[in-house]
């Protein structure tokens, strides 16, 4: 059996410190992978929320398609 691949033992991981701080959540966490969230015009990339990758079946999804060890 595969260990489960966590989204904060990811390269792309930030964590949103403010809400973290004062919320004591973490479900404004973002993920910065340029697999997922790179502007194809610009080529910058933008967050999205991580608990969505996560769920989502476009996104990383619960297997971890895009993840990166740090």
């Amino acid at each position: 059996m595969t260990e489960m691949k966590l989204c904060k033992d990811c390269k792309w991981y930030k964590k949103d410190w403010i809400t973290h701080l004062i919320e004591r959540t973490d479900k404004f966490d973002k993920c910065l992978s340029p697999a997922l969230n790179q502007n194809l015009v610009t080529g910058k990339s933008y967050g999205k929320f991580c608990n969505i990758q996560r769920d989502a079946t476009y996104g990383c999804g619960r297997e971890g398609k895009y993840f990166e060890a740090k």
